[in-house]
């Protein structure tokens, strides 16, 4: 009859060759992670990191330990399986730790369209003058989003034109409105508007 300790032994050679394959109890030499930056637009999106602790033959620690940190968590939020969570507008660095220190970093930049502001909001305009508005992209703090570019619309062109940088052209007597644009991304929209009277000449 094979005795306990025998069968014990056999047990260890047995499950050897899955312990050393895994890496398991080897030490975190460094830790994969990807992608270096990411921008998230939509308040609640998530998304699912990349990541590997490897040995230093970069063979996988298969039993790491590993802890995740946002520098915001007014920004981005991040659970212990490396999923972010967008939670508003502005920078954050994750970082995720070994149990022996190994860190690997993440910068995270979260932009959430709010609003246009297009500046007059209203206007009178005499027949043939022209003059430039002024649009301002917003967040959903109310705070600037920079170098963000813009789309121009006139309710009615025949009143009052709109090139592509926002300058108008009073063409006849009446109203148009003004209607400043931007394409977010994943399909979010903000919009902006000005109203213009066109005066008719005395």
């Amino acid at each position: 009859m094979i005795s306990q300790k025998t069968g014990m032994v056999a047990l260890l050679l047995l499950l050897l060759p899955l312990f050393v394959f895994c890496g398991c109890g080897q030490k975190v030499s460094w830790i994969h992670l990807e992608p270096k930056s990411i921008e998230l637009n939509i308040a609640g999106e998530t998304f699912q990191l990349k990541y590997a602790a490897l040995d230093k033959k970069n063979e996988p620690v298969c039993d790491a330990v590993l802890t995740w940190t946002s520098s915001n968590t007014d920004v981005v939020a991040v659970d212990e399986n490396g999923v972010l969570t967008a939670v508003g507008s502005g920078s954050s660095i994750v970082t995720v730790t070994s149990e022996n220190g190994e860190k690997a970093v993440i910068q995270c930049k979260v932009s959430i369209l709010g609003s246009i502001k297009v500046e007059p909001d209203q206007m009178e305009l005499a027949l043939g003058e022209k003059f430039q508005l002024d649009s301002k992209v917003l967040n959903e703090k109310g705070e600037l989003f920079e170098d963000q570019v813009v789309g121009w619309a006139s309710s009615n062109d025949s009143i009052v034109f709109v090139d592509d940088l926002g300058e108008i052209t009073g063409i006849a007597p009446g109203e148009a409105t003004i209607t400043a644009t931007t394409p977010g991304k994943a399909a979010v929209n903000a919009y902006g508007n000005s109203k213009i009277t066109v005066k008719a000449a005395e």
